[in-house]
């Protein structure tokens, strides 16, 4: 249970510098055509909505309210005539960075007609939603980045159709890069322009216009962690003699394992020289690749009972996570690092527990999605527990303050809560931080029926899907690893 030394030389500053910027690496997570469904704002990484049809925010900032910041109707206009809404103060807010641009969110107010517009795939340039705006040093004519609409008929994305429909059950979603305006511009007006495709009945549809908020609740309410016992040990030096710890290593020294059960993947120790975009983060590094048609790139035991503990009851483990230049997760999901307590009879591999047998917590990573033009693979848990459905675990995804979408070349703080149950009572606790912001939160738990049931290891694990294998060589590097009776936080 001894922890290496850092060393005290350039690399040090560079964690130093990378971990000052993780406060930050959360990447802003935005819908487009092919994401958005009646569920997700973001379907990929199974990031959903608050509420089934979408999220949004009034004039008044208020979430789901009905005072919209413009309105106009449609009755009876002929096919190619123009809609105009009059969204001066939303975009002049988007302007002034008092809201964050994630688009205009359209929906029914009043009325029963359903109206079809064209949208930016209509292969129409002048019938595709237009935003016009006249500041005071210029006039812009933007062009829509992205729409499409949510529809109570169908889970799939509709962002590729030709047009996109208004209705009072559905809603419908157009965003604009408005980056090309200057910071000292002010906005004094702006027109959102919708061309009309079809009206479905000489109905009248008052429409509002509000701005999207995907997941106002779960994804951008921050919960306020206290510092954890790392803020004491600068880089992780002397963690491993705090009362609460079980065990800490930084993977500097080839007899890191000796404290762990050998399952047969152990990976490597690598410093500078690693390439695959690879950078240090304080001293060595465990690398563990996913080889070309593989399954498993890692496999490791933490046994609390063979390193002198009493298997607890409640315990947190904290790591960080590198995914390399080379990491494209396209097949499949697969498991990262967890707790559990399996006793080798079930709670993994389709063992289903019954209370009494076992049960499983690893991370979990989803396929890599393209953000912005930028690889990233979102992440989730792989719990094995009483009510899940089938033989095989519940796969839910990290989708609190922003999600958890990992880039590709950043070192990222992963750190997991696990509290079991009282036997008989739905009061287990599953909590996920990423770089000290809680991600995941499950507080209604069943793990087991029985007492005899603990925590009784630590998997360090790096599989592929459950039975198809990597159609390609896929590298992940791991550091800093404690495990402690209290909330670790990332390293200062």
């Amino acid at each position: 249970m001894t922890r290496a030394t850092v060393s005290k030389n350039i690399t040090a500053v560079i964690a130093f510098v990378l971990l000052g910027s993780l406060s930050t690496s959360l990447l802003a997570v935005k819908w487009d055509d092919r994401s958005a469904t009646r569920d997700y704002y973001n379907a990929p990484a199974k990031l959903p909505w608050d509420k089934r049809l979408g999220d949004w925010k009034d004039a008044n900032g208020k979430t789901w309210g009905d005072v919209a910041f413009a309105k106009a109707a449609v009755v009876t206009q002929p096919k190619d005539s123009k809609i105009y809404f009059d969204v001066t103060a939303l975009v002049r807010g988007w302007a002034e960075l008092s809201y964050e641009n994630e688009g205009f969110f359209l929906r029914g107010l009043r009325g029963r007609s359903i109206v079809n517009f064209y949208s930016r795939e209509s292969l129409q340039p002048a019938s595709s939603p237009k935003l016009v705006v006249r500041t005071n040093l210029s006039s812009y004519s933007f062009t829509a980045n992205a729409d499409t609409y949510l529809s109570e008929s169908t889970t799939s994305s509709l962002g590729t159709k030709k047009v996109f429909k208004l209705g009072r059950s559905g809603h419908a979603l157009v965003h604009f890069d408005l980056t090309q305006l200057a910071k000292n511009e002010i906005v004094e007006r702006a027109s959102l322009e919708l061309t009309v495709q079809k009206i479905y009945s000489p109905k009248l549809l008052e429409i509002g216009v509000f701005q999207v908020a995907p997941a106002p609740v779960s994804s951008t309410e921050l919960v306020n962690t206290p510092p954890g016992i790392a803020v004491k040990y600068p880089n992780d030096e002397g963690i491993d003699q705090h009362p609460a710890v079980f065990y800490a290593d930084g993977f500097d020294t080839r007899g890191w394992y000796r404290a762990w059960t050998d399952g047969g993947k152990m990976g490597e120790l690598t410093g500078w020289d690693e390439g695959n975009g690879f950078q240090p983060l304080s001293g060595r590094a465990l690398s563990v690749t996913l080889p070309e048609g593989g399954r498993v790139a890692l496999n490791q035991r933490y046994k609390f009972s063979a390193n002198g503990f009493d298997e607890p009851e409640e315990a947190y483990f904290r790591y960080y996570l590198r995914l390399g230049d080379d990491w494209n997760q396209v097949v499949t999901t697969g498991k990262m690092p967890g707790f559990a307590g399996t006793y080798n009879r079930a709670g993994w591999g389709g063992r289903k527990p019954n209370g009494e047998n076992g049960w499983s917590t690893r991370g979990l990573f989803l396929k890599t999605i393209l953000q912005d033009n930028e690889k990233v693979t979102p992440m989730g848990s792989y719990v094995y527990h009483l009510d899940q459905h089938d033989a095989y675990g519940s796969m839910w995804s990290w989708n609190k303050s922003g999600g958890a979408l990992l880039k590709n070349n950043r070192w990222y703080c992963v750190e997991q809560y696990v509290r079991l149950n009282t036997p008989g009572e739905s009061d287990g606790v599953l909590r996920i931080w990423l770089d000290g912001r809680e991600v995941f939160e499950k507080t209604d738990m069943q793990f087991r029926t029985s007492r005899r049931l603990k925590i009784e290891e630590v998997w360090l694990n790096i599989y592929h899907g459950g039975m198809q294998r990597s159609l390609t060589e896929q590298t992940a590097y791991i550091d800093n690893f404690v495990v402690a009776k209290q909330y670790i936080g990332p390293m200062q």
